[in-house]
């Protein structure tokens, strides 16, 4: 009997020991377990994280390239000078006024080979000012402001070789830009535009001061032309564009002239007047006269 006992209790003993041991063997594999978990859970949810912003990230970036391949149509009417091209831009948000500016002054990144030769001259405002030509352009809202000019003076260059196969004379492309930007500021009708041309043809053969009043306009109003009339002290501004003080041509054009306007100053009609002013019909048209005296009482005629 009491080695019985003593078997039933070894026994027992040994199946403790036997269930303690397997409760320590469990532990690390528990432990082992949790930590897996935690280590899944915590890295779906980091890059879970990660890839909500990739596709943040990627969606934004497709927002900004559709965006730059949205157009903006900018026109510029004939005549306009830089200045007043600079402000219409930043008035419409493409560019500002600054970066358009800059842009123009920096010359050296434009593919033209005649822009090397137009003279650049001491007191010259812009060595682009004539070539910028006046027209409709559509551009990327990425582009930058020199992506515009290139546009420009390409334009420029396509239109006035085309319209310089019919020229025979000898003035050079400045001083028949020059010429041009000041028919494009006088002349409101377009079938006068040779008449005027030859107005100023026959001044300077003659030696005669040019006197218009656009080369005054363009100095006193820094180029934005937003005065309504030239007052008499104006004529008297120090500007080698000012055609009151000098002789010859202003220094350079004075805006962007239309091809018909230049078409003009390479074929102005020959004709024996030296003056012109605006007639009482107003609709932009002139009374040309060939005596200051005959100009002179045309202005009484129309006050």
């Amino acid at each position: 009997m009491d080695l019985y006992l003593d078997y039933d209790n070894h026994s027992r003993r040994r199946k403790q020991r036997r269930r303690r041991r397997n409760q320590r063997s469990r532990k690390p594999l528990f432990f082992g377990i949790f930590v897996l978990l935690v280590v899944l859970i915590a890295g779906g949810i980091y890059f879970g994280r990660r890839y909500v912003a990739y596709r943040q990230e990627q969606a934004e970036k497709a927002r900004k390239l559709a965006e730059a391949k949205k157009t903006v149509t900018v026109m510029f009417p004939e005549g306009y000078s830089i200045d007043m091209m600079a402000k219409r831009l930043e008035e419409q948000k493409v560019f500002t006024a600054k970066e358009f500016l800059v842009a123009v002054k920096a010359i050296d990144q434009y593919e033209n080979s005649w822009i090397k030769e137009i003279p650049v001259k001491k007191g010259m405002k812009y060595q682009l000012e004539g070539y910028l030509y006046p027209d409709t352009y559509n551009i990327y809202k990425s582009s930058e402001p020199k992506e515009l000019i290139q546009k420009m003076l390409d334009n420029f260059e396509r239109k006035y070789n085309e319209v310089k196969k019919g020229y025979k004379g000898k003035r050079s492309m400045q001083e028949l830009i020059t010429m041009a930007s000041m028919i494009e500021r006088e002349a409101k009708v377009e079938k006068e535009r040779p008449k005027i041309a030859g107005v100023i043809e026959n001044r300077l053969a003659k030696k005669m001061k040019l006197q218009i009043d656009p080369t005054v306009l363009y100095t006193t109003t820094d180029g934005l032309y937003d005065a309504k009339k030239v007052y008499y002290k104006d004529l008297k501004t120090k500007s080698p564009y000012n055609t009151y003080v000098n002789q010859g041509l202003p220094l350079g054009p004075i805006c962007n002239p239309a091809m018909s306007a230049v078409s003009a100053a390479m074929h102005p009609t020959k004709h024996e007047y030296l003056y012109y002013r605006t007639d009482n019909t107003g609709k932009g048209t002139h009374v040309f006269t060939k005596t200051f005296n005959e100009h002179k009482s045309a202005g009484e005629k129309k006050q």
